[in-house]
């Protein structure tokens, strides 16, 4: 009966924790560059059910029990083992907007933020009034020598490998980085990236001018996985409040025979 209320809560929590993440998702549906959250769940250890066999009479009147027989497994529930980042690229939008830039499927911009360099493929940048080219945050973009990008103005163009030319002029060209493994970045904000692990320079980067890379929700997918998670939890509810009334009954019987 305990152990009813304990695999129907957990349950109930578990539902609670993906309600979270998908809220997060549906609230960025239309944040360029977000990455959606993907709860992991794990099953408890399962319970190996077993019952005594009946007696069996000996000689001299000894009766000796069968051995155990197995008759199944009993699940305890599950947990949340995780919230993970959906890497995969966003659909492409065209802005035609010189300072919008979406990237191909590997690598991230790098930006200079309070906390060190983070990383993010939300290139909608900004030319601030310093001259300075900002992410949407306001925060500096890096170029390949670790600088800041300083722009007299927006008429620049800027080629598949992050060269910035104006005027006929080459300027500087992007930082555009990449990781061995993106899950050991974790997530700060909307849409930017930090982490303590090492990246490498991306050789041949794909910058697209003019673009910008959409959030990777399905809001139609958020909002039916949305559903089924307050059907879930709704249903453990009901087997909780079950368990309780049933649990109230027997410790009403036991008091009655006192």
């Amino acid at each position: 009966m305990i152990k009813g209320l304990y695999t129907a809560g957990s349950g109930m929590m578990l539902n609670m924790a993906k309600q979270d993440a998908i809220a997060i998702n549906l609230a960025n549906v239309n944040s360029n560059g977000f990455k959606k959250d993907v709860t992991v769940s794990k099953a408890f250890p399962e319970m190996l059910m077993t019952r005594l066999g009946e007696n069996k009479k000996e000689g001299f009147g000894i009766y000796t029990p069968e051995p155990m027989e197995q008759i199944g497994g009993l699940g305890t529930g599950a947990t949340l083992d995780g919230v993970y980042t959906d890497f995969s690229v966003g659909n492409l939008k065209n802005t035609e907007q010189t300072t919008d830039f979406a990237l191909g499927e590997e690598g991230f911009f790098v930006v200079e933020t309070p906390q060190g360099e983070c990383f993010t493929r939300a290139g909608a940048f900004k030319i601030n009034y310093e001259g300075l080219l900002t992410d949407n945050n306001g925060y500096p973009v890096l170029d390949i020598y670790d600088q800041y990008i300083y722009l007299d103005s927006d008429d620049i163009t800027v080629d598949k490998r992050g060269i910035i030319t104006s005027n006929d002029e080459e300027l500087t060209q992007f930082k555009i980085v990449a990781f061995a493994d993106n899950n050991v970045l974790e997530k700060i904000g909307d849409n930017l990236f930090r982490t303590d692990s090492e990246y490498y320079e991306v050789e041949n980067p794909e910058v697209i001018q003019g673009f910008i890379e959409e959030s990777n929700v399905n809001a139609v997918k958020e909002m039916v996985n949305l559903i089924t998670v307050v059907r879930n939890y709704e249903a453990l509810q009901k087997v909780v409040q079950a368990e309780e009334e049933t649990l109230q009954v027997a410790i009403d019987r036991v008091a009655s025979t006192v």
